[in-house]
């Protein structure tokens, strides 16, 4: 799609708590591409805290990286149909 992996990972985060997903850290894969926050969420950090606390509640520093993940991989798992922006912006 040509769309940076950052954005994609912002986009299948939003479509994961859209659809209420419970992330289950226990089967969450760590493996993979890393992003430190500043990278991942932009100017939008305390946004994207904000929605995981009303999601999730407080959770330790490895809880939250562990729901993060999960909810990412979910959401990385329904746009992986798309092949162009277009697809994309049908989401």
């Amino acid at each position: 799609t040509g769309v940076t992996p950052n954005i994609l990972c912002r986009m299948a985060l939003i479509l994961s708590f859209e659809e209420n997903h419970k992330a289950r850290a226990d089967v969450t894969d760590l493996n993979g591409s890393e992003f430190n926050l500043s990278t991942l969420f932009g100017e939008a950090g305390p946004l994207y805290e904000a929605i995981m606390k009303m999601s999730h509640g407080n959770l330790s520093h490895k809880g939250a990286q562990l729901a993060l993940a999960a909810h990412i991989d979910n959401g990385v798992d329904k746009l992986k149909r798309a092949k162009s922006v277009e697809d994309l912006m049908n989401f």
